[in-house]
């Protein structure tokens, strides 16, 4: 598993951490939501950062407190939710680079160290995603782990290379916290029968049962 291999990425005394980076509330839980729940299980420290409010899919701040709720059952240790604007995030990359940097610097304990990044997927058909994989892989660059992650607007371009074995338990955690979404809760993608078909079918792809699947976007081991 993926998640093993954190621990051989630092030799400080340090906790290892991961930081989960989306454009809108919902994207890390559709994209990495299982494993995160996986790794709050294996002692890894979580921070989890949200450009948007979300507003052009609902209301904002509804959505927001959705995505804090969401991101706790998972076992996120600190979410925090910037207020980009939506669906404009391909003019804010260099302010979005800035708020990273910080969070980076001044949000994450002094016990963390954070080892890999979980986020959007270059080959995204969403503008906005698009800008955060861009601001991330600037902001993040000295973290050795980018991973991204899949989300529908990715369906057609998304071709994983490492995958994250999980059993059933961390995808009914997953679906419990997407539950929480109330305001997305009539989109297609957001059915559970949708999301254990997917899980399922990146399951076959390497021989295990379920899975969560993500693009290298850089791997040091």
């Amino acid at each position: 598993m993926i998640c093993m291999r954190l621990k051989n990425l630092t030799s400080s005394s340090k906790k290892i951490g991961v930081l989960a980076i989306g454009a809108h509330p919902d994207d890390i839980e559709l994209g990495c939501g299982a494993t995160l729940s996986l790794l709050s299980d294996n002692d890894i420290y979580i921070i989890s950062v949200i450009m948007t409010s979300g507003s052009c899919g609902g209301s904002g701040i509804q959505r927001s407190e959705e995505s804090q709720e969401a991101l706790r059952i998972l076992g996120c240790h600190k979410v925090i939710n910037l207020n980009f604007d939506d669906t404009k995030l391909y003019l804010q990359i260099k302010e979005m680079i800035c708020s990273l940097e910080k969070i980076l610097t001044t949000e994450i304990p002094s016990d963390v160290e954070i080892v890999r990044v979980y986020t959007m997927h270059n080959a995204d058909r969403h503008q906005d995603h698009v800008a955060v994989y861009q601001a991330s892989m600037v902001a993040c660059r000295n973290i050795p782990q980018i991973l991204g992650y899949e989300t529908p607007s990715t369906w057609g371009s998304f071709f994983p290379q490492v995958f994250e074995s999980l059993e059933s338990y961390y995808f009914e955690k997953k679906i419990l916290s997407l539950s929480k979404h109330k305001t997305q809760s009539l989109r297609k993608y957001m059915q559970p029968e949708h999301l254990w078909i997917q899980a399922k079918f990146r399951g076959q792809q390497v021989n295990c049962s379920l899975c969560e699947g993500f693009v290298v976007h850089r791997m040091i081991l």
